[in-house]
C-alpha cells in the first residue's frame, strides 16, 4: 500500500515537472516568435521608409527635368527651391528638399593654389565669417597634386599629417565629400559648421556660382570689386523679381561698370548643373533618409552618389502640412 502511494506521488511529481517544463518551453517559444515577428515587422517598416526616401530622389529628378523644360535659368523663385510640404505617398510620408550646389564656392577649385582666385575667394569668405583666413593654405595643400607646402603657418603636406596619431596622408587630389574636410589641418567641427552653408565639394572644376541663388556672403567674395553692400542688395532684390539670364541683364542693375561681360560670365552662371537632394521616408515613426548629389545635363539628372542614413536629414521641414502624392499638378504648372 505504501509502495503504491509512493509511486503515485512520484508520478504526480513527474507530471508537475513535465507541466512546468512544457510551460517554460511554450513561453520561450512564444517569446521568441514574438521577437522574431517584431524584428521582421521593424525591418519591413524600415525598408518601406527607405524605398519612400529613394522615391524622393526620383521625384526630385522629375521636378528638375520639368524645371529645365520651362526656363534656361535657375533661381530661388523656382519650385524646386521651395520647402516642399510633407507628401502622403499612401505608404508613408515623404519629406524632400532640393538645394543648388552651385550657389556655393566649390572648394575643389583651390587645387590651383592658395594664392589663385579661388584661394582668394575662400580666404575672404573665412574672414567674413570670423574664421582664420590662414586656413586656405592647408586646404589648398590637401587638394593640390604636389608635396610643396603653401604659404602660411598652417600649411600642411604629408610631412605634417604623418606626425599625427594615427598618421595619414593628404589627399593631393579633389575632395570627395564635405565630411573629408575634417581631416584637413585646422578644420575643426566649429569651422565646418560655420562654412557648411557657403561652400560645396563638386567633382567638376567649374568654380562659377549661380548669381540667382548664391547667398549674399558668397556674392560678396567672388571678386574684390563685388564688396559694395548696396550692389549685393540690388542683385538680391532684382533676382527675386526677374532672374538674371546673362551678363547684359546683370549689368542692367548698375554698379558693375568695372567688369566686362567676359569677366561676369567667368564669375557667374545663370543656371545650375549640380543639385543636392535630401529625402526622408517616414512609415509609422520609422525614419530612413538619403542624400544624393545630382548632375543635370540638358534636363536629364544623374545620381553622382547617394548616401543612405538612419533618421531624418532635413532640418526645418514643416511636418504640419501634408500633400497627396497623387496631386502632381505642380509638376506641370509653368512657373515662369
Amino acid at each position: 500500500m505504501r509502495g503504491a502511494k509512493e509511486q503515485r506521488g512520484v508520478a504526480l511529481l513527474l507530471a508537475l515537472l513535465t507541466m512546468v517544463l512544457l510551460s517554460v518551453i511554450v513561453t520561450e517559444f512564444t517569446f521568441s516568435t514574438q521577437v522574431d515577428y517584431r524584428r521582421a515587422a521593424i525591418w519591413v517598416t524600415s525598408r518601406r521608409a527607405a524605398l519612400i526616401a529613394d522615391g524622393g530622389v526620383t521625384l526630385a529628378m522629375e521636378v528638375l527635368r520639368q524645371d529645365f523644360s520651362f526656363s534656361n535659368t535657375d533661381s530661388l523663385a523656382d519650385f524646386w527651391a521651395k520647402d516642399f510640404p510633407r507628401i502622403d505617398t499612401g505608404a508613408g510620408m515623404l519629406s524632400l528638399r532640393i538645394e543648388d550646389e552651385q550657389s556655393r564656392l566649390n572648394l575643389n577649385g583651390l587645387a590651383t593654389g592658395a594664392l589663385s582666385p579661388p584661394g582668394r575667394q575662400f580666404a575672404t569668405l573665412l574672414s567674413q565669417l570670423g574664421l582664420d583666413p590662414a586656413l586656405v593654405s592647408p586646404l589648398a595643400d590637401w587638394v593640390d597634386r604636389n608635396q610643396s607646402a603653401g604659404p602660411g603657418a598652417l600649411a600642411a603636406e604629408n610631412e605634417w599629417y604623418s606626425g599625427l596619431k594615427p598618421p595619414y596622408q593628404a589627399r593631393n587630389g579633389p575632395l570627395r565629400s564635405y565630411a573629408e574636410l575634417a581631416l584637413v589641418r585646422g578644420f575643426t567641427p566649429e569651422v565646418l559648421g560655420r562654412l557648411r552653408r557657403f561652400v560645396t565639394v563638386l567633382p567638376d572644376a567649374d568654380t562659377r556660382v549661380n548669381v540667382n541663388t548664391a547667398p549674399p556672403e558668397v556674392l560678396a567674395v567672388v571678386d574684390p570689386r563685388m564688396g559694395d553692400s548696396s550692389l549685393i542688395r540690388r542683385i538680391v532684390e532684382m533676382r527675386l523679381a526677374t532672374p538674371f539670364t546673362s551678363a547684359a541683364s546683370l549689368r542692367a542693375i548698375g554698379g558693375l561698370e568695372a567688369f566686362s561681360d567676359v569677366e561676369l560670365d567667368r564669375l557667374f552662371s545663370y543656371a545650375s548643373r549640380w543639385f543636392r537632394v535630401r529625402s526622408t521616408g517616414d512609415v509609422d515613426g520609422a525614419l530612413r533618409s538619403v542624400e544624393a548629389l545630382l548632375r543635370r545635363d540638358n534636363g536629364v539628372s544623374k545620381v553622382v552618389y547617394l548616401l543612405p542614413r538612419r533618421g531624418p536629414n532635413i532640418v526645418g521641414v514643416d511636418t504640419g502640412i501634408s500633400a497627396r502624392l497623387g496631386d502632381t499638378s505642380f509638376l506641370g504648372a509653368q512657373r515662369r
